[in-house]
């Protein structure tokens, strides 16, 4: 990866609201599943969660994404995390190695869709482990399942001209139990 710029919470925020904040799909996981008011409250809630506004972000861009995004970890999230045993630390290859998730995911909509149109142009968001390196995705899980897919599959996707990148915060050790209290809770509202 190739470190571009520091940025904000405030900023990285934005960019995840135009990615996801207007799409039904999304919106109707906030408010009809996860029990939030709208989009905003929900995804500000998993932010509040291992206090994203409180570090330090900067933002790099993948020099390799095909070989670097299949390493990242899986996030915090129980339905990602049902899919593995190795809970908060599985690599999206190893997610694909699964037989019975890699027809699951290779027959998903969504994940179809955006095999079907990279390259393009997007931001992940990512905590960056101390201890081990390893970067666990807070967000693009259906983007990193795709650019998995496509190095699995061999499909042939020229993306040194797209601009993929990564805001990424680190998170210390003694912090690490942020991520399994992270998955403890889900991002259901509590308060329903």
């Amino acid at each position: 990866m190739k470190y571009i710029k520091e940025t904000s919470w405030n900023e990285i925020f934005q960019n995840w609201a135009k990615r996801e904040s207007n799409n039904p799909a999304w919106i109707r996981c906030a408010t009809e599943i996860k029990g939030w008011p709208n989009w905003e409250s929900w995804r500000g809630y998993t932010a509040n969660l291992f206090n994203a506004k409180n570090r330090k972000w900067s933002l790099y861009k993948f020099e390799n994404p095909k070989e670097e995004i299949l390493n990242m970890l899986i996030g915090p999230y129980t339905g990602w995390q049902s899919k593995v045993k190795n809970k908060n630390n599985t690599t999206f290859k190893e997610l694909l190695d699964i037989p019975e998730q890699f027809n699951e995911l290779s027959h998903h909509e969504g994940v179809i869709n955006i095999l079907n149109g990279l390259p393009f142009n997007t931001e992940m968001i990512g905590i960056k482990r101390k201890d081990s390196e390893k970067i666990i995705l807070i967000e693009g899980h259906h983007r990193a399942v795709a650019i998995t897919l496509a190095k699995l599959q061999k499909k042939p996707i020229e993306y040194s001209k797209t601009r993929i990148t990564i805001a990424l915060t680190d998170i210390d050790i003694d912090e690490i139990e942020i991520l399994d209290k992270m998955l403890e809770q889900g991002s259901t509202n509590p308060n329903v």
